[in-house]
């Protein structure tokens, strides 16, 4: 895309090179401006970036990107990344389930009519559970939990625990007697709701730091953006019509127009803020949850049967949990088990914890590899808690003019996922920019 010509006031200084933030310098470079980001970690990409785990650069976790998910899919596009796809199949115990690629919006009824390991009752009681959320238009009250919800719907217990329970674990990172169904229900309607090819899987063939983030920079770098890591910005203060930024190890300060705070609401309290900014606040009503992930070594030849494989959590009082092939990202072999939200598990310690999802991997598997080598990885504030109280208004998107709030958490509708992170950053550059035409 061409660039438009750049306005008067184009200095915009985003603090956070997270998706959120990256996304939003990308589309201020494409409109003209010349962001300036600021990222306090040794390189960006958030709590998505690389880090080094038994010898090799792995993701910080393992994220699940769909087909479904328009503003990651339009990032990739701008920034020229391609990735391979593969059709959304899981298997949990006897349920095997599989949508293929070219299914088309009934693609999950047809399906689920050809799964194992499903009652007939299971079958009607889950697309009937869509059908309602779809004639209601994906709509429920915001104070509706994700376990109330289940309940109103008497989906059976074992297709709870088999598939709603893991599922929406995995996209909330909240507890369920916790969760706001307001927020899985947008990321049902885009994924499950329209077929196969919203559900595939992208799969990049690398590490997300290497395969994402890298062309992200060279493509903000082209447009004339600019991303500075390892310089942390400790105040945002009024100058006037302009803000004035203080960041460590610097003796001067910078000055910008508009200001992007693209962090996540905990970290709003270390920054120095106009005093509109009511960040403990926001940190109190976000709250914040962990997510675990265990990385398992195995022979390089060794496979999970499908894509998606569930099995038990790592005690007997947590939620079953989803393991995931590393072959595609170039580590043939791996097994990444991930572990969301608070729960039991959070008891155990890192080596207990890895031991525990070891055991549960081969116990669902026919051959036992000899594992070489496990790690689990725990951040303990990993997202914020999708609760009902955890929400943004509209009007506090831009706490005061020219102060703009980025994130996956100020997404009105998505839960904390890469997808809200993105399409939170194209938003903040959006206002920007509307603001000058």
């Amino acid at each position: 895309m061409p660039q438009t010509p750049a306005p008067a006031d184009n200095a915009v200084a985003i603090i956070g090179g997270g998706w959120a933030g990256l996304a939003c310098a990308l589309k201020l470079a494409q409109a003209g401006y010349q962001p300036v980001v600021f990222e306090s970690a040794p390189e960006p990409g958030g709590r998505a970036r690389r880090a080094l785990i038994e010898g090799h650069y792995r993701d910080n976790g393992h994220h699940l990107m769909l087909n479904g998910c328009v503003a990651l899919t339009k990032l990739f596009d701008v920034a020229g990344i391609k990735l391979p796809t593969v059709s959304f199949a899981y298997q949990s115990g006897a349920r095997q389930l599989s949508v293929p690629a070219n299914a088309g919006q009934f693609g999950l009824v047809l399906a689920l009519l050809r799964a194992k390991g499903f009652s007939w009752q299971e079958r009607i009681k889950l697309i009937t559970a869509l059908l309602h959320l779809k004639v209601n238009g994906w709509c429920v009250p915001d104070d509706l939990s994700v376990s109330d919800w289940l309940q109103q719907r008497r989906q059976p217990t074992a297709l709870i625990d088999n598939f709603w329970a893991p599922l929406a674990l995995a996209i909330l990172n909240t507890p369920l007697d916790q969760a706001a169904m307001r927020r899985l229900a947008p990321v049902l309607r885009d994924t499950l709701a329209k077929g196969g090819n919203a559900l595939c899987m992208l799969q990049p063939e690398n590490n997300l730091s290497d395969s994402i983030v890298a062309p992200l920079l060279q493509t903000i770098d082209r447009l004339g953006g600019t991303v500075h890591c390892g310089e942390r910005v400790t105040a945002v203060e009024q100058a006037g019509t302009q803000f004035q930024l203080r960041i460590s190890n610097r003796n001067d300060s910078s000055l910008f127009d508009h200001v992007v705070l693209a962090v996540p609401p905990w970290s709003l309290n270390h920054l120095t803020l106009p005093a509109l900014v009511n960040a403990t606040a926001v940190a109190e009503a976000f709250g914040a949850q962990p997510i675990a992930t265990v990385y398992l070594g195995f022979d390089s030849d060794f496979r999970l049967p499908t894509p998606l494989f569930q099995i038990a959590g790592p005690t007997a009082d947590d939620a079953r949990v989803w393991a995931m092939d590393r072959a595609h990202c170039g580590e043939p072999g791996v097994v990444a088990i991930s572990i969301s939200a608070q729960g039991p598990w959070c008891q155990l310690t890192a080596d207990a914890l890895a031991e525990s999802a070891l055991s549960a991997l081969l116990k669902n598997l026919t051959s036992a590899p000899i594992c070489l080598w496990k790690k689990a990885v725990v951040v303990q504030r990993a997202t914020y808690a999708a609760t009902p109280q955890a929400v943004l208004k509209p009007t506090s998107l831009e706490p005061l003019p020219r102060l703009h709030l980025a994130g996956d958490w100020t997404h009105a509708d998505y839960p904390a996922t890469l997808e809200a992170a993105v399409a939170s950053g194209f938003a903040a550059a959006k206002r920007i920019t509307r603001q000058h035409t």
